[in-house]
Protein backbone atom coordinates (compact mmCIF):
# COMPACT_ATOMS: atom_id res chain seq x y z
CA UNK A 1 0.00 0.00 0.00
CA UNK A 2 1.25 3.55 -0.79
CA UNK A 3 -0.86 4.99 2.39
CA UNK A 4 -3.56 4.26 4.86
CA UNK A 5 -5.89 6.95 3.14
CA UNK A 6 -5.61 8.73 0.27
CA UNK A 7 -7.01 12.31 0.40
CA UNK A 8 -7.83 12.98 -3.21
CA UNK A 9 -7.90 17.27 -3.03
CA UNK A 10 -5.72 19.60 -0.89
CA UNK A 11 -8.54 22.32 0.11
CA UNK A 12 -9.32 22.84 3.14
CA UNK A 13 -11.33 19.71 3.61
CA UNK A 14 -8.53 17.80 2.58
CA UNK A 15 -6.08 19.79 4.91
CA UNK A 16 -8.49 19.04 7.84
CA UNK A 17 -8.81 15.16 6.63
CA UNK A 18 -4.96 14.28 6.67
CA UNK A 19 -4.49 16.21 9.85
CA UNK A 20 -7.15 14.17 11.81
CA UNK A 21 -6.12 11.12 10.35
CA UNK A 22 -2.51 11.78 10.89
CA UNK A 23 -3.01 12.64 14.39
CA UNK A 24 -4.52 9.12 14.70
CA UNK A 25 -1.52 7.55 13.11
CA UNK A 26 -2.77 6.92 9.65
CA UNK A 27 -0.68 7.11 6.98
CA UNK A 28 -1.63 9.67 4.36
CA UNK A 29 -1.18 10.97 0.66
CA UNK A 30 -2.75 13.99 -0.72
CA UNK A 31 -3.34 14.44 -4.30
CA UNK A 32 -4.11 17.46 -5.45
CA UNK A 33 -4.69 18.28 -9.58
CA UNK A 34 -3.47 21.93 -8.88
CA UNK A 35 0.19 23.31 -8.43
CA UNK A 36 -1.37 24.83 -5.15
CA UNK A 37 -2.93 24.08 -2.01
CA UNK A 38 -5.94 25.97 -0.82
CA UNK A 39 -8.70 24.84 -3.71
CA UNK A 40 -11.17 27.69 -3.69
CA UNK A 41 -9.04 29.34 -1.36
CA UNK A 42 -7.01 31.44 -3.64
CA UNK A 43 -4.80 34.27 -2.33
CA UNK A 44 -1.78 36.03 -4.54
CA UNK A 45 -0.43 39.10 -5.51
CA UNK A 46 -2.75 41.35 -7.51
CA UNK A 47 -1.79 41.89 -10.83
CA UNK A 48 1.32 40.01 -10.49
CA UNK A 49 2.93 42.50 -7.86
CA UNK A 50 0.40 43.92 -5.68
CA UNK A 51 -0.66 43.37 -2.10
CA UNK A 52 -1.87 39.67 -1.52
CA UNK A 53 -5.43 39.39 -2.12
CA UNK A 54 -7.70 36.79 -2.16
CA UNK A 55 -9.34 35.89 -5.19
CA UNK A 56 -11.79 33.14 -4.41
CA UNK A 57 -13.39 32.75 -0.74
CA UNK A 58 -12.11 35.02 1.93
CA UNK A 59 -14.71 36.24 4.87
CA UNK A 60 -14.71 34.28 7.63
CA UNK A 61 -17.43 35.05 10.46
CA UNK A 62 -17.17 35.00 14.44
CA UNK A 63 -18.94 31.64 15.07
CA UNK A 64 -15.83 30.26 12.91
CA UNK A 65 -14.48 28.86 15.69
CA UNK A 66 -12.73 25.77 14.27
CA UNK A 67 -11.20 27.45 11.60
CA UNK A 68 -10.02 30.01 13.93
CA UNK A 69 -8.51 27.90 16.06
CA UNK A 70 -6.18 26.66 12.83
CA UNK A 71 -5.29 30.18 12.10
CA UNK A 72 -3.76 30.17 15.08
CA UNK A 73 -2.53 26.79 15.81
CA UNK A 74 -0.52 27.13 12.45
CA UNK A 75 1.01 30.75 13.26
CA UNK A 76 -1.38 32.81 11.04
CA UNK A 77 -3.28 35.33 11.68
CA UNK A 78 -6.35 37.35 10.98
CA UNK A 79 -7.30 40.58 9.30
CA UNK A 80 -10.52 42.36 10.21
CA UNK A 81 -12.71 43.28 7.56
CA UNK A 82 -12.71 47.01 6.90
CA UNK A 83 -16.08 48.64 8.71
CA UNK A 84 -18.89 50.16 6.28
CA UNK A 85 -18.34 54.08 6.54
CA UNK A 86 -20.84 54.73 3.84
CA UNK A 87 -23.43 53.69 1.61
CA UNK A 88 -25.09 53.70 -1.38
CA UNK A 89 -27.82 52.51 -3.89
CA UNK A 90 -28.36 52.42 -8.04
CA UNK A 91 -31.37 53.18 -8.60
CA UNK A 92 -33.06 54.19 -11.89
CA UNK A 93 -29.64 54.58 -13.56
CA UNK A 94 -28.51 57.25 -10.53
CA UNK A 95 -26.19 56.88 -7.52
CA UNK A 96 -28.65 57.70 -4.69
CA UNK A 97 -27.39 58.57 -0.89
CA UNK A 98 -31.24 58.70 0.96
CA UNK A 99 -31.71 54.53 0.33
CA UNK A 100 -32.47 51.85 -2.35
CA UNK A 101 -36.40 53.14 -2.95
CA UNK A 102 -37.87 56.44 -4.22
CA UNK A 103 -40.34 58.14 -2.33
CA UNK A 104 -42.73 56.92 -3.97
CA UNK A 105 -41.63 53.11 -3.82
CA UNK A 106 -40.71 52.91 0.04
CA UNK A 107 -44.29 51.61 1.29
CA UNK A 108 -43.69 48.39 -0.98
CA UNK A 109 -40.50 48.25 -0.83
CA UNK A 110 -40.77 48.16 3.11
CA UNK A 111 -43.25 45.62 2.97
CA UNK A 112 -40.94 43.27 1.00
CA UNK A 113 -38.02 44.00 3.33
CA UNK A 114 -40.71 43.03 5.92
CA UNK A 115 -41.69 39.58 3.83
CA UNK A 116 -37.96 38.87 3.43
CA UNK A 117 -37.12 38.73 6.79
CA UNK A 118 -40.07 36.79 8.23
CA UNK A 119 -39.69 33.84 5.71
CA UNK A 120 -35.73 34.02 6.29
CA UNK A 121 -36.54 33.56 10.25
CA UNK A 122 -39.21 30.79 9.54
CA UNK A 123 -36.85 28.80 7.54
CA UNK A 124 -33.77 29.05 10.36
CA UNK A 125 -36.62 27.82 12.46
CA UNK A 126 -36.43 25.17 9.86
CA UNK A 127 -40.36 25.39 7.95
CA UNK A 128 -40.48 24.75 4.81
CA UNK A 129 -43.31 27.07 4.17
CA UNK A 130 -44.71 30.52 5.35
CA UNK A 131 -47.41 31.37 7.30
CA UNK A 132 -49.31 32.11 4.37
CA UNK A 133 -48.94 27.95 3.31
CA UNK A 134 -45.50 29.64 0.68
CA UNK A 135 -42.85 27.48 0.14
CA UNK A 136 -39.77 28.56 1.52
CA UNK A 137 -37.46 25.56 -0.77
CA UNK A 138 -38.32 24.36 -3.75
CA UNK A 139 -38.44 27.49 -5.32
CA UNK A 140 -36.00 29.56 -7.49
CA UNK A 141 -34.95 33.22 -6.94
CA UNK A 142 -36.22 34.36 -9.57
CA UNK A 143 -39.92 32.80 -8.63
CA UNK A 144 -39.61 33.82 -5.07
CA UNK A 145 -38.75 38.05 -6.25
CA UNK A 146 -42.03 37.60 -8.65
CA UNK A 147 -44.17 36.42 -5.29
CA UNK A 148 -42.87 39.34 -3.66
CA UNK A 149 -44.01 42.25 -6.08
CA UNK A 150 -41.74 44.25 -4.68
CA UNK A 151 -40.47 47.47 -6.38
CA UNK A 152 -37.74 47.33 -9.22
CA UNK A 153 -35.28 48.82 -6.95
CA UNK A 154 -35.69 46.52 -4.54
CA UNK A 155 -35.52 43.56 -6.69
CA UNK A 156 -32.17 44.36 -7.87
CA UNK A 157 -31.06 45.30 -3.95
CA UNK A 158 -32.00 41.85 -3.53
CA UNK A 159 -30.39 40.80 -6.65
CA UNK A 160 -27.12 42.55 -5.53
CA UNK A 161 -27.30 40.60 -2.12
CA UNK A 162 -27.72 37.38 -4.14
CA UNK A 163 -24.30 37.79 -5.85
CA UNK A 164 -22.59 37.60 -2.47
CA UNK A 165 -24.98 34.58 -1.40
CA UNK A 166 -27.03 32.51 -3.48
CA UNK A 167 -25.07 33.43 -6.57
CA UNK A 168 -26.74 30.61 -9.12
CA UNK A 169 -28.53 32.05 -12.30
CA UNK A 170 -31.82 33.40 -10.77
CA UNK A 171 -34.19 30.84 -12.59
CA UNK A 172 -32.02 28.14 -11.36
CA UNK A 173 -30.74 29.09 -7.74
CA UNK A 174 -32.97 28.06 -4.67
CA UNK A 175 -33.98 30.96 -2.90
CA UNK A 176 -33.74 29.18 0.46
CA UNK A 177 -30.10 30.09 -0.12
CA UNK A 178 -30.58 33.97 -0.16
CA UNK A 179 -33.13 33.32 2.69
CA UNK A 180 -30.61 31.59 4.85
CA UNK A 181 -27.81 34.36 4.30
CA UNK A 182 -30.49 37.09 5.44
CA UNK A 183 -31.51 35.01 8.79
CA UNK A 184 -27.87 35.61 10.16
CA UNK A 185 -29.18 38.98 11.09
CA UNK A 186 -32.70 39.13 11.82
CA UNK A 187 -33.76 38.10 8.66
CA UNK A 188 -32.10 41.32 6.82
CA UNK A 189 -30.33 40.92 3.73
CA UNK A 190 -28.12 44.45 4.34
CA UNK A 191 -27.42 42.76 7.04
CA UNK A 192 -25.18 39.96 5.82
CA UNK A 193 -21.78 41.98 5.41
CA UNK A 194 -21.97 42.74 9.55
CA UNK A 195 -21.03 38.86 9.65
CA UNK A 196 -17.96 39.06 7.54
CA UNK A 197 -15.75 39.76 9.96
CA UNK A 198 -12.31 38.96 9.27
CA UNK A 199 -9.94 37.22 6.37
CA UNK A 200 -6.77 34.93 6.74
CA UNK A 201 -3.64 36.35 6.27
CA UNK A 202 -1.49 35.84 4.24
CA UNK A 203 -3.85 33.47 2.86
CA UNK A 204 -6.58 30.28 2.40
CA UNK A 205 -4.13 28.24 0.79
CA UNK A 206 -0.91 28.87 2.95
CA UNK A 207 -3.36 28.08 5.51
CA UNK A 208 -4.05 24.39 4.07
CA UNK A 209 0.03 24.02 3.27
CA UNK A 210 0.45 24.39 6.54
CA UNK A 211 -1.94 22.38 7.84
CA UNK A 212 -0.91 19.32 5.20
CA UNK A 213 2.44 19.90 6.02
CA UNK A 214 1.85 19.46 9.93
CA UNK A 215 -0.10 16.18 9.44
CA UNK A 216 2.92 14.93 7.80
CA UNK A 217 1.16 13.41 4.85
CA UNK A 218 2.73 12.54 1.19
CA UNK A 219 1.52 15.51 -0.72
CA UNK A 220 1.44 15.24 -4.87
CA UNK A 221 0.87 18.59 -6.78
CA UNK A 222 -0.11 18.70 -9.70
CA UNK A 223 -2.01 15.09 -10.26
CA UNK A 224 -5.81 15.15 -11.55
CA UNK A 225 -7.15 12.04 -10.12
CA UNK A 226 -9.21 10.57 -13.51
CA UNK A 227 -10.55 7.41 -11.58
CA UNK A 228 -11.09 5.87 -8.43
CA UNK A 229 -11.45 2.07 -8.43
CA UNK A 230 -12.74 -0.10 -5.23
CA UNK A 231 -11.41 -3.66 -5.01
CA UNK A 232 -12.22 -6.09 -2.04
CA UNK A 233 -9.05 -5.15 0.52
CA UNK A 234 -8.02 -1.64 -1.28
CA UNK A 235 -8.97 1.47 -3.21
CA UNK A 236 -6.70 2.08 -6.40
CA UNK A 237 -6.97 5.99 -7.60
CA UNK A 238 -5.15 6.95 -10.93
CA UNK A 239 -4.09 9.88 -11.24
CA UNK A 240 -2.60 10.29 -15.03
CA UNK A 241 -0.37 7.38 -15.47
CA UNK A 242 0.38 6.52 -12.01
CA UNK A 243 -1.55 4.38 -9.90
CA UNK A 244 -2.10 4.98 -5.91
CA UNK A 245 -3.08 2.19 -3.46
CA UNK A 246 -4.58 2.90 -0.22
CA UNK A 247 -6.98 1.08 2.78
CA UNK A 248 -9.48 4.16 2.06
CA UNK A 249 -9.79 7.16 0.45
CA UNK A 250 -11.36 10.91 0.98
CA UNK A 251 -12.68 12.45 -1.61
CA UNK A 252 -12.19 15.94 -0.88
CA UNK A 253 -13.56 17.75 -4.00
CA UNK A 254 -16.67 19.91 -4.92
CA UNK A 255 -19.42 18.44 -6.60
CA UNK A 256 -18.74 20.05 -9.91
CA UNK A 257 -15.13 18.88 -9.57
CA UNK A 258 -16.05 15.39 -9.07
CA UNK A 259 -17.95 14.94 -12.64
CA UNK A 260 -14.54 14.22 -13.52
CA UNK A 261 -13.65 11.52 -12.01
CA UNK A 262 -15.11 7.67 -13.26
CA UNK A 263 -16.02 5.49 -10.19
CA UNK A 264 -15.88 1.77 -10.51
CA UNK A 265 -18.16 0.47 -9.32
CA UNK A 266 -20.76 2.92 -9.72
CA UNK A 267 -21.27 5.17 -6.96
CA UNK A 268 -25.23 4.88 -5.82
CA UNK A 269 -28.15 6.54 -7.88
CA UNK A 270 -28.86 9.38 -5.73
CA UNK A 271 -25.09 10.34 -5.62
CA UNK A 272 -24.38 10.25 -9.58
CA UNK A 273 -27.47 12.20 -10.14
CA UNK A 274 -26.48 14.72 -7.25
CA UNK A 275 -22.89 14.76 -9.25
CA UNK A 276 -24.92 15.35 -12.72
CA UNK A 277 -26.76 18.11 -11.45
CA UNK A 278 -23.87 19.52 -9.61
CA UNK A 279 -23.85 23.33 -8.24
CA UNK A 280 -25.01 26.44 -9.85
CA UNK A 281 -22.25 28.91 -8.15
CA UNK A 282 -21.58 31.31 -10.87
CA UNK A 283 -20.82 34.72 -9.36
CA UNK A 284 -17.31 36.23 -10.54
CA UNK A 285 -15.39 38.31 -8.02
CA UNK A 286 -12.62 41.12 -9.15
CA UNK A 287 -10.59 43.35 -7.42
CA UNK A 288 -10.90 46.96 -8.78
CA UNK A 289 -7.65 49.14 -8.07
CA UNK A 290 -8.81 52.95 -8.36
CA UNK A 291 -7.72 56.46 -7.28
CA UNK A 292 -11.10 58.54 -5.64
CA UNK A 293 -12.72 56.18 -3.82
CA UNK A 294 -12.85 56.48 0.01
CA UNK A 295 -12.47 52.99 1.90
CA UNK A 296 -15.19 51.56 3.85
CA UNK A 297 -17.73 52.48 0.73
CA UNK A 298 -20.52 50.15 -0.09
CA UNK A 299 -22.47 50.24 -3.43
CA UNK A 300 -25.28 48.26 -4.48
CA UNK A 301 -26.46 48.09 -7.60
CA UNK A 302 -29.35 47.77 -9.98
CA UNK A 303 -29.62 43.94 -10.73
CA UNK A 304 -27.17 44.12 -13.83
CA UNK A 305 -23.66 44.29 -14.37
CA UNK A 306 -21.39 44.66 -11.14
CA UNK A 307 -23.87 44.37 -7.85
CA UNK A 308 -22.10 44.85 -5.57
CA UNK A 309 -18.84 46.57 -4.64
CA UNK A 310 -17.25 47.51 -1.39
CA UNK A 311 -14.00 49.37 -1.03
CA UNK A 312 -12.19 47.45 1.12
CA UNK A 313 -9.06 48.07 1.79
CA UNK A 314 -6.39 51.24 0.72
CA UNK A 315 -2.98 50.67 -0.07
CA UNK A 316 -0.25 52.92 -2.20
CA UNK A 317 -2.35 56.02 -2.42
CA UNK A 318 -5.18 53.31 -4.18
CA UNK A 319 -7.91 51.87 -3.05
CA UNK A 320 -8.88 48.35 -3.41
CA UNK A 321 -12.18 47.50 -4.51
CA UNK A 322 -13.94 44.06 -4.29
CA UNK A 323 -16.82 43.14 -6.42
CA UNK A 324 -19.17 40.98 -7.71
CA UNK A 325 -21.84 40.38 -9.99
CA UNK A 326 -22.72 36.93 -11.83
CA UNK A 327 -21.25 35.55 -14.99
CA UNK A 328 -24.37 35.83 -17.75
CA UNK A 329 -24.47 36.89 -20.55
CA UNK A 330 -23.59 40.65 -21.27
CA UNK A 331 -21.17 40.54 -18.36
CA UNK A 332 -17.65 40.76 -19.16
CA UNK A 333 -14.83 40.54 -16.17
CA UNK A 334 -12.37 39.71 -18.27
CA UNK A 335 -12.75 43.09 -20.37
CA UNK A 336 -11.03 46.20 -18.69
CA UNK A 337 -13.21 49.07 -20.60
CA UNK A 338 -16.30 46.84 -19.67
CA UNK A 339 -14.95 47.19 -16.27
CA UNK A 340 -14.01 50.67 -16.35
CA UNK A 341 -17.48 51.36 -17.40
CA UNK A 342 -19.30 49.44 -14.55
CA UNK A 343 -17.31 51.13 -12.12
CA UNK A 344 -17.94 54.54 -13.50
CA UNK A 345 -21.60 53.75 -12.55
CA UNK A 346 -20.93 53.14 -9.20
CA UNK A 347 -17.85 55.61 -8.26
CA UNK A 348 -18.44 58.40 -10.26
CA UNK A 349 -15.81 59.87 -8.93
CA UNK A 350 -12.81 57.40 -9.29
CA UNK A 351 -10.24 56.73 -11.42
CA UNK A 352 -9.79 53.43 -12.78
CA UNK A 353 -6.35 52.37 -12.71
CA UNK A 354 -6.78 48.14 -12.88
CA UNK A 355 -8.25 44.98 -12.20
CA UNK A 356 -7.45 41.64 -12.00
CA UNK A 357 -9.93 38.21 -11.12
CA UNK A 358 -10.15 34.72 -11.53
CA UNK A 359 -12.12 32.78 -13.64
CA UNK A 360 -13.64 30.01 -11.42
CA UNK A 361 -16.41 29.04 -14.01
CA UNK A 362 -13.56 28.34 -16.63
CA UNK A 363 -10.75 26.84 -13.73
CA UNK A 364 -10.90 23.01 -14.53
CA UNK A 365 -10.67 22.11 -11.22
CA UNK A 366 -13.42 24.03 -9.58
CA UNK A 367 -16.02 24.50 -12.36
CA UNK A 368 -17.99 27.32 -10.18
CA UNK A 369 -17.60 29.28 -7.46
CA UNK A 370 -18.44 28.59 -3.72
CA UNK A 371 -22.28 25.97 -3.68
CA UNK A 372 -25.55 27.29 -5.26
CA UNK A 373 -28.73 25.00 -4.34
CA UNK A 374 -30.75 24.18 -7.00
CA UNK A 375 -34.08 24.76 -6.64
CA UNK A 376 -35.94 21.06 -6.49
CA UNK A 377 -32.47 19.24 -5.52
CA UNK A 378 -31.87 20.40 -2.55
CA UNK A 379 -31.59 16.95 -0.78
CA UNK A 380 -28.40 16.39 -3.41
CA UNK A 381 -26.78 19.17 -0.99
CA UNK A 382 -27.63 17.43 2.28
CA UNK A 383 -24.44 16.21 4.44
CA UNK A 384 -26.82 12.95 4.73
CA UNK A 385 -26.39 12.31 1.07
CA UNK A 386 -22.81 11.89 1.39
CA UNK A 387 -22.51 9.33 3.78
CA UNK A 388 -19.25 6.81 3.05
CA UNK A 389 -19.78 4.36 0.23
CA UNK A 390 -17.40 1.15 0.47
CA UNK A 391 -14.20 2.25 1.22
CA UNK A 392 -14.45 5.55 -0.08
CA UNK A 393 -15.75 9.21 2.43
CA UNK A 394 -16.39 12.09 0.96
CA UNK A 395 -15.42 16.25 1.98
CA UNK A 396 -16.65 19.45 0.93
CA UNK A 397 -17.97 22.45 2.27
CA UNK A 398 -20.59 22.00 -0.84
CA UNK A 399 -22.23 19.16 1.49
CA UNK A 400 -20.77 19.88 4.89
CA UNK A 401 -23.13 18.98 7.99
CA UNK A 402 -22.24 22.51 9.06
CA UNK A 403 -21.63 25.43 7.58
CA UNK A 404 -21.94 24.51 4.21
CA UNK A 405 -20.27 27.17 1.76
CA UNK A 406 -17.85 28.47 3.83
CA UNK A 407 -14.05 27.29 4.85
CA UNK A 408 -15.07 26.40 8.36
CA UNK A 409 -17.45 23.88 6.24
CA UNK A 410 -14.61 22.70 4.39
CA UNK A 411 -12.98 21.93 8.23
CA UNK A 412 -16.03 20.20 9.07
CA UNK A 413 -16.78 18.17 6.61
CA UNK A 414 -12.98 16.97 6.28
CA UNK A 415 -13.06 16.17 9.43
CA UNK A 416 -16.26 14.17 9.74
CA UNK A 417 -14.73 12.23 6.73
CA UNK A 418 -11.25 11.28 8.92
CA UNK A 419 -13.54 10.21 11.73
CA UNK A 420 -15.49 8.04 9.39
CA UNK A 421 -12.55 6.43 7.87
CA UNK A 422 -11.25 5.60 11.03
CA UNK A 423 -14.44 3.50 12.20
CA UNK A 424 -13.93 2.25 9.22
CA UNK A 425 -10.43 0.24 10.20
Amino acid sequence: MDADVIVVGAGLAGAAAALKLSKSGRRVRVIEARARCGGRGFARSYAGDGPQLEFGGAWITPWHHRLRALVTEHGLSLRPRTPVTGRMWLRDGMLQGDGPASPQDVTAHERAIARVAADAILLKKGLATNEKGEPLTGITFSAYLDRLACPRATRGLFSAWWTVSGNAAHDKGAASEFLASCAYDNGLAEGMINFWTDTVVPGMGVLAERMIAASGADLMLGEPVSQVLQESGHVEVIAGDRRHRAKACILALGLNQLRGVAFTPWLSDARTAAIAHGHGGRSFKLWIRAEGVAVGTLVTGDGSGIEFAFAERAEGGTTYIVAFGLMQDGNHPQDPAWVRNQAAKLFPNARVLSHDWHDWLEDPFARGTWVAALAGHEAGYDSAAWQPEGRLAFASSDYARDQAGWFEGAVISGEDAAEAVLKLS
